[in-house]
């Protein structure tokens, strides 16, 4: 009986060693959070603010080039402007939340832009749109990695996959006004209502955030 007991206590003992060795491991996981971390935290919500003027910018911008190409008889690229403003639109918003969530000021802003012919105002564009895409995005990407924010890196990521897509359409659009092939261009776009996702023909789901195609909004 005393045998027993005795291997008994053992177990409980390596039982209640091994609980404690597991705690040890847990708090030695636990993330501390450096200055480098709390720095690019810092300067994320700083992008966020800079990225949010510059979407609600891009989106007044947009619309005020869609009156413009109507004026001029472009009616699908005032179409694609006016599809493109919305989408710029909800990047903003998104980008908003985010600044919201951190209990930042989110930036009061009058929208600054030149309105040229739309020829003009497709070159800009073009060059804008890549801009954001291949450097503005990514370099915010990369500190809201290290800060580990992770709505801002969504926020940041559904804005550069569609600024690439948006590039696309105003290199597609410049190049049939060049090659005097308007006809060419689509005559309905879809938005994502969600991440700002651009389509000229409604998937199932939006490729970026799920979303059903029921709730894409339709320009046309």
């Amino acid at each position: 009986m005393k045998k027993l007991f005795l291997i008994y206590s053992i177990i409980i003992t390596t039982i209640s060693c091994l609980a404690i060795i597991s705690c040890e491991n847990k708090k030695s996981e636990v993330k501390t959070t450096t200055k480098e971390q709390m720095d690019a935290g810092t300067k994320t919500i700083e992008n966020m603010q800079s990225a949010y003027k510059g979407e609600k910018t891009a989106s007044a911008k947009y619309e005020a080039f869609s009156k413009k190409a109507e004026e001029e008889g472009y009616h699908n690229i005032a179409l694609l402007y006016n599809a493109v403003s919305a989408a710029e639109n909800i990047h903003a918003k998104n980008h908003k939340v985010v600044i919201e969530d951190a209990g930042a000021t989110v930036p009061e802003i009058i929208p600054e832009y030149k309105v040229k012919t739309t020829k003009e105002n497709l070159h800009d564009d073009i060059d804008g749109e890549a801009y954001e895409a291949k450097t503005m995005y990514p370099d915010f990407l990369k500190t809201a990695e290290t800060a580990d924010n992770q709505i801002a890196f969504l926020s940041l990521t559904y804005a550069m996959k569609t600024e690439l897509k948006h590039k696309f359409f105003f290199e597609q659009a410049l190049g049939d006004i060049n090659s005097n092939t308007l006809n060419s261009l689509p005559s309905k776009y879809f938005v994502c209502p969600t991440c700002g996702n651009t389509y000229t023909s409604a998937p199932k789901h939006c490729d970026f955030s799920l979303t059903d195609r029921e709730k894409f909004n339709v320009f046309e």
